[in-house]
């Protein structure tokens, strides 16, 4: 097992071209899953995660849902945005709607591509509280979790 985890650790760093390349890859899926009338973003959403939307989406008289976009930014280079969505919001012209955990979740074809395999979870603790997005995608990300890289 050391040795597995030696050998990851030792790899060299992935080319912008090798980057740029399962981007590519990734992108070309999503379109192929959408063309064929899959939902291209299976994101899980935690229980804690759900409790807090459906929380905090009461006390600012929200529909349980979030809209979940990628946006470029942050230090690793791309950053999540989440937002809780109004009732009876419908999902824009490029977006897709799926419902996880009780949780209407609105996401377009772009971030899709980025977060396809994620969890959205909420964490409460001494020093940080708010989402944690565990993106199985992510080569880097930066120290607070907020942003990352492809």
């Amino acid at each position: 097992m050391a040795e597995a985890s030696s050998a990851a650790a030792a790899a060299p760093p992935l080319s912008l071209e090798q980057k740029k390349a399962a981007a590519r890859a990734r992108a070309q899926a999503a379109r192929e899953a959408q063309r064929a009338g899959a939902v291209p973003a299976l994101v899980g959403v935690s229980d804690a995660a759900a409790a807090y939307v459906r929380k905090a989406a009461d006390e600012l008289d929200k529909d349980h849902g979030v809209r979940l976009r990628i946006l470029a930014g942050g230090c690793s280079g791309l950053e999540y945005q989440l937002d809780l969505i109004d009732h009876g919001e419908r999902p824009g012209e490029d977006e897709q709607e799926l419902r996880v955990n009780g949780i209407r979740l609105l996401t377009d074809l772009k971030s899709a591509i980025y977060v396809t395999g994620s969890t959205i979870d909420y964490e409460e603790g001494l020093l940080r509280r708010g989402f944690k997005i565990r993106n199985p995608n992510a080569t880097s990300t930066c120290s607070c979790g907020d942003s990352f890289g492809v």
